[in-house]
């Protein structure tokens, strides 16, 4: 019986007005009543999904940053830290410095550029150098900007070449392309595992709904996995079905199905 599901954020349960179905929270408030986690796996900052949280209270589980922080919602509390390591920052930055680079905290998504750190949220602008003291240890994912497809594949190529002790992914949207580099412990799957572990539960308990490739390792280890039709062909052929799109609440179909 599953006692977990996990749906990817962007492109799987928002839509493409990075909403979520009202009759989606519906069911999801349905499961959870009757016993059932739900948990969110995503690239984003921990604050950018609880944002969601808020008016409607459906999460009991965040995986952000792609695994490098696991929160548990109804506690209040991080399962698991795993921040950048300082030398790889450093080495980013320097091998970067003409990009747009995004240091991304658990509340905020930095933007460094020029030697200069941009906070949104606080309405500032301070150097690298300040901003690197203050958050050394608090910054578990980075994310490099570059305005060509092209660009993007030959930095990806010379960064694996590099071997730094780091995971590295693509992210296209629309014509955004960039890298996103967490730690190299970090991963949805062990950010599952985390939360499995507390929740006394086997994998085989967990359902996932994902849409692209980065999804594959979770999609293979859970024991009832989908993949939405917008998502990519990779991972619908490693996913056990293939439900709707996240535009026709493919998550929502599939909680009707198995619950």
């Amino acid at each position: 019986m599953y006692r977990l599901f996990v749906s990817d954020f962007d492109g799987t349960l928002l839509d493409s007005d990075e909403a979520i179905p009202l009759s989606t929270m519906v069911e999801i408030d349905r499961i959870r009543r009757d016993g059932v986690k739900f948990a969110v796996a995503s690239d984003r900052i921990l604050k950018s999904v609880l944002d969601y949280n808020r008016d409607f209270p459906f999460l009991d589980y965040v995986i952000s940053c792609d695994g490098a922080y696991v929160y548990d919602v109804v506690h209040r509390k991080a399962l698991l830290k795993k921040p950048l390591q300082v030398s790889i920052i450093k080495k980013i930055k320097k091998l970067y410095s003409n990009c747009e680079l995004y240091l991304d905290t658990v509340q905020e998504k930095y933007l460094c550029k020029n030697d200069i750190v941009y906070s949104e949220i606080k309405n500032c602008r301070i150097s690298f150098s300040e901003f690197y003291e203050a958050h050394k240890n608090l910054i578990y994912q980075l994310e490099i900007k570059f305005f060509t497809k092209k660009d993007r594949d030959n930095a990806f190529r010379e960064l694996e070449e590099l071997q730094l002790k780091a995971h590295f992914m693509k992210k296209d949207q629309k014509k955004d392309y960039r890298i996103i580099i967490v730690s190299n412990d970090s991963s949805k799957v062990f950010g599952l595992e985390k939360i499995c572990k507390k929740e006394h539960l086997s994998l085989e308990q967990v359902v996932y709904v994902g849409d692209d490739e980065e999804d594959i390792p979770i999609l293979l280890s859970v024991g009832q996995s989908a993949v939405v039709s917008n998502g990519s062909k990779k991972a619908k052929k490693v996913a056990n079905v293939q439900t709707s799109s996240n535009e026709t609440k493919g998550v929502e179909k599939v909680i009707k199905k198995l619950f």
